[in-house]
């Protein structure tokens, strides 16, 4: 937790005259104030819109197979890193591979 957040937290408790003995997590802290965090929801976005940038180019581009993880190679030892795509299909409910095809079909018939 950053000192900026542990501090809005701290103040958030003041204001609302919670002591600090009192076991309180800072998510009840925030609703309780009514405060919403909005960084989460702006990376969901922003993640979203560049796999939707990235997915929609032409041919094979490195990028595209990176995320796609289309890359050859052995993998790595021990318990698996959260992909980029983990994110996506837990963001978003529809099936990645259906979706890459239909992305595909709707290039081809803008040109």
């Amino acid at each position: 937790m950053s000192i900026q957040s542990k501090c809005a937290s701290y103040c958030h408790e003041k204001i609302l005259r919670v002591s600090q003995t009192a076991k309180k997590t800072n998510e009840w802290v925030l609703n309780k104030a009514g405060v919403k965090r909005e960084l989460l929801d702006t990376v969901k976005a922003r993640k979203l819109a560049y796999y939707g940038h990235t997915t929609r180019k032409q041919g094979s581009c490195l990028e595209k197979e990176i995320m796609q993880g289309t890359m050859p190679g052995a993998c790595r030892r021990g318990r698996p890193r959260t992909a980029w795509m983990d994110n996506i299909k837990t963001w978003t409910v529809a099936n990645l591979g259906s979706r890459t095809a239909k992305e595909q079909n709707n290039c081809q018939q803008r040109m």
